[in-house]
């Protein structure tokens, strides 16, 4: 309590107020018009499924959002990250290789800080580094429903500060009768249409559901399969931003309003994506007894390519500062005094230039390896590139995931003691059998005047795809395969897998008078992780065709494409993808790599984690109002073993294993007010953790040496003491149910964390000195705090007079504010938003029912935020994102439906990030295209 302020409980007080305000108006204006309205509504379609989630959500505990079945069919949202989207409060992370969503964030915690359940069970998590779950290999396909729980009580896992996702599989007790049901789409992508690109996309799902013996037992079985092509375009910037005048390191105060472009990549992509899986459910329900067997399996298997250009200003050699903080020096095109063997001769002093070669003069043989982008090396230096080169390659972007879950359980009852119990196994893995790339790179042509000449200059007309400006002679080199030399290539695989195991056993004891129940449990949890890169060849290709190729004449070539991104761009040459692993299986034919153990061996890692945890609560009822108070406790042992490395002396190297133990507990409080049946006022006070990332607990360290004296002078390492991040969460919401089919809430929340820790690809580094050596390790940052408003509005017209019966609208905005101290020296004292944290994000949509016809037309936006900390804390910022869809559906009768879905109809960028906050320095812009399709639904 101590951490929530009396300002902020002031404040968060008179949110409630202004919470309870409109809902009473809108009760009142709702009472009016309803008094001639017919006494029974009778709802069906996706106002029925409004209901249901609905009833969910106004019956739980917790500050709860739920997705129906049918919203997950709603809209053409690829898997169930795009569909989590859609939430209050919830942005989807991207991948940027397919333009789907992958990972979300809940209240500006990225996804880290969240935990992930499939019918309470804890999923596997597969990213090696990291504890966010990527959605890519989970359809929305076979879903009953997706909750989301923003508040926690103590008999949920207290890991979540965030919130808590919970996928749920059918059952047959969720349906009337005995039920088969078929889905069939097909659609198309506008933008691999109209270069040519395979374009389609299908998908079929069978379930369904059986009662027998009198009803006590029943069984659901549900398949689903689909494949789709994606391609997309996108320019991206090559490097950083670079200021106008010479920056000495990645520390230092930069002139964000005055930086220049080094140069762009074109990517462009296409594969196929594969998904299928399935789940099942085998209940009893008896007079005493449920019993449970679920299962649910999901694959992944992406095929694609990544061709990309790279065309960019070369840093070259420059003149060193004797001072470097010296910002008098003339630029030295303007002290030139005459030419000889060594160059041009320049009029500076050797006070003022290092004279690197000792004979008194500054020359262009003074130029040492310091290679800059600006004149000099030094204060005195702007931007000025004096070369540019030009580069193609291609990659493969395949993967395979698999997730699995299986749990088996129950429910008894005995007089005033109910006992709950679960046996869960998750498996999940993702990887690929062989990653292979190749290069041709102009770089190599270092002597040619076309690339030695010139640096380039961008213009920024339109700040997404900046535009090369080169003179005449080299204008284009994109035009040129010839002047392509054969730059490397490579071959290699990964695997990582995590596997868990759970036990959790609850007890409820129903009691009278003030207290209505206690409740008691114990979980025990075990993840098991491992990670295994191999590399498979060294890049040798002596002998072999490749080996004084250029790219004209390689042989790899498939053709040629005119234009991207709207024509803005000349793209050239696309590689074709059995040409490139035929050439680069031959060279490891030819040139078969050997690798020592330690090759084999420095980036694997493994390790388990297991957590033991108990709680115990006491449910009591007061009238209308609802307290339940407890306390959580869970205790974490780590043990994760990882190579650490001696650069200098490989016999030191090895693998290392460490342990750590630590507690956690977690006290709360939840009050639910109904004073009738259309009205629920919620208040929570809870605390939370997340544990750090895997990435950064490890114990692997890499060692620096002196090249000269063989000396140590860094060490690198990750920091088994990291503590958790810690919350205290405050929650306040006054919800309105005016129908069963339409809602109205409103929500402010705040919390603070200590020990903070940045996390989805950053953290912070603590670099201290010991004599000469210099340690890096991550480290916990400090106090970070974020607080928002909620407002959620789903109102049905059913009941009022055409034509306004059949129209609905749905509405959800989430306001929110975050601030934290990164921990980093250099950025004291200049708080930051949480990464992964839109300060604003909304949904809006139009349903139309009636007739037998179904329509929803849904408008995203997704504020801006930052994806990750980055160099001289100008950092890496995700432009917002806006999406129009559009569904709707023709029910011919009970059994039959048939579907239209338009995805991205304005035909946007899914991935657009710029280095700082402006828009102006573009870092990535993606467009995926338009997604069109139709489906068919049969049930009986």
């Amino acid at each position: 309590m101590s951490f929530i302020t009396k300002t902020s409980l002031m404040g968060a007080s008179f949110g409630a107020l202004l919470c309870a305000l409109p809902l009473t108006a809108f009760a009142q204006a709702e009472t009016l018009a309803a008094a001639d309205a017919p006494t029974e509504v009778v709802v069906t379609g996706q106002r029925l499924q409004n209901a249901n989630a609905i009833s969910q959500q106004k019956e739980a505990t917790a500050v709860t959002n739920v997705i129906s079945a049918d919203d997950l069919g709603k809209l053409p949202d690829a898997n169930a990250a795009d569909a989590l989207a859609r939430v209050p409060g919830v942005n989807v992370v991207v991948n940027q290789e397919t333009g789907e969503g992958e990972y979300v964030a809940i209240r500006g915690f990225g996804g880290t800080f969240n935990s992930y359940s499939m019918n309470g069970v804890r999923v596997a998590l597969t990213d090696s580094d990291s504890r966010r779950m990527s959605m890519t290999v989970l359809p929305p396909n076979g879903l009953k429903a997706i909750s989301v729980s923003k508040t926690l009580t103590p008999d949920m896992d207290g890991d979540a500060i965030g919130g808590a996702v919970n996928f749920v599989t059918p059952n047959a007790f969720d349906f009337r009768k005995d039920t088969v049901r078929v889905f069939a789409s097909y659609g198309i992508n506008d933008r691999a249409e109209g270069q040519g690109e395979k374009d389609g996309n299908a998908q079929i799902q069978i379930d369904g559901s059986h009662r027998f013996e009198n009803g006590k037992w029943g069984v659901f079985g549900s398949i689903n399969y689909g494949k789709s092509n994606y391609h997309n375009e996108e320019t991206e910037n090559d490097g950083e931003w670079e200021p106008y005048k010479f920056r000495l390191n990645s520390e230092e105060a930069i002139d964000e309003k005055s930086m220049y472009l080094p140069g762009i990549d074109l990517d462009y992509r296409r594969g196929s994506q594969e998904r299928y899986g399935g789940n099942f459910s085998i209940d009893y329900h008896g007079d005493d007894t449920q019993l449970y067997l679920r299962g649910q399996y999901s694959k992944l298997n992406r095929v694609g390519t990544n061709d990309y250009t790279d065309e960019r200003s070369r840093p070259t050699a420059r003149l060193t500062q004797v001072n470097i903080d010296d910002t008098s020096l003339l630029q030295p095109e303007q002290m030139i005094t005459g030419t000889g063997a060594k160059g041009n001769t320049y009029g500076y002093t050797t006070s003022q230039i290092v004279d690197t070669d000792g004979d008194g003069f500054i020359t262009d043989a003074d130029r040492t390896s310091s290679n800059s982008y600006w004149s000099l090396y030094g204060r005195s230096g702007v931007w000025d590139p004096k070369a540019f080169q030009f580069a193609r390659s291609f990659q493969n972007q395949d993967q395979v995931s698999d997730l699995m879950t299986l749990n088996a359980g129950g429910i008894t009852h005995a007089d005033a003691l109910t006992l709950e119990y679960d046996l869960s196994y998750s498996y999940g893995e993702k990887g690929s059998d062989g990653n292979f790339g190749i290069g041709y790179n102009c770089d190599k042509c270092d002597t040619d005047p076309m690339f030695t000449s010139t640096g380039i200059l961008w213009s920024s007309f339109d700040p997404r795809f900046p535009l090369a400006q080169l003179p005449a002679y080299a204008a284009n080199v994109d035009h040129r395969d010839d002047l392509l030399p054969f730059d490397g290539a490579y071959f290699d695989k990964d695997r990582q897998s995590d596997a868990r195991t759970a036990l959790k056993l609850d007890a409820t004891y129903q009691m009278t008078g003030l207290i209505d129940h206690i409740k008691a449990g114990f979980k025990y949890t075990k993840s098991e992780r491992k990670y295994d890169y191999t590399p498979l060849w060294d890049g040798n290709v002596d002998g072999t065709p490749l080996e004084d190729s250029t790219l004209a004449s390689s042989g790899l070539v498939e053709r040629q494409i005119e234009g991207i991104d709207h024509g803005t761009y000349y793209y050239g040459s696309i590689l074709s993808r059995s040409a490139v692993e035929n050439a680069i299986r031959a060279a490891m034919a030819t040139n078969p790599s050997t690798f020592s153990q330690a090759d084999l061996d420095s980036d694997d890692k493994h390790g388990t984690e297991t957590i033991t945890a108990a709680y115990a609560l006491a449910d009591m009822r007061f009238n209308d109002l609802q307290v339940l108070a407890g306390i959580r406790v869970e205790h974490t042992a780590v043990e994760n073993t990882a190579w650490a490395e001696d650069e200098d002396n490989g016999n030191n190297s090895g693998f290392l294993t460490y342990k750590k133990g630590y507690n956690n507990v977690l006290p709360s409080v939840t009050a639910v007010w109904r004073p009738d049946s259309r009205f629920v006022y919620r208040g929570a006070l809870w605390t939370s953790f997340s544990r750090p990332e895997y990435g950064n607990i490890s114990q692997g360290v890499s060692i620096g040496r002196d090249p000269t004296t063989h000396e140590i002078i860094s060490v690198s390492r990750g920091n088994p003491d990291l503590k958790p991040a810690q919350a205290v969460n405050l929650d306040l919401s006054a919800e309105y149910y005016p129908d069963a089919s339409s809602m109205v809430s409103i929500t402010y929340f705040q919390k603070v964390i200590h020990d903070f820790i940045f996390t989805n690809g950053s953290s912070v580094s603590a670099n201290t000195q010991e004599g000469t050596i210099e340690y890096s390790q991550p480290k916990n940052g400090q106090k970070a705090t974020i607080s928002g408003v909620e407002l959620n509005v789903i109102k049905s017209f059913e009941g009022l007079g055409a034509p306004f019966d059949g129209f609905g609208v749905e509405f959800n905005v989430t306001s929110q504010n975050s601030e934290a101290e990164t921990g980093l020296d250099y950025r004291k004292g200049r708080p930051i938003p949480f990464i992964q944290s839109p300060d604003l994000n909304y949904n809006a949509a139009l349903t139309y029912q009636k007739y037998g016809f179904e329509a929803k037309l849904a408008y995203q936006y997704q504020g801006a935020y930052i994806e990750d900390l980055r160099d001289n804390a100008v950092d890496k910022w995700v432009q917002p994102n806006k999406s129009l869809d559009l569904h709707t559906r023709y029910n011919f009768s009970k059994q039959l439906a048939v579907d239209f879905d338009a995805q991205n109809i304005l035909d946007g960028h899914r991935y657009y990030t710029t280095k700082g906050k402006s828009p102006s320095y573009q870092k990535d812009y993606m467009e995926p295209g338009r997604n069109f399709i139709v489906r068919l639904a049969y049930s009986y």
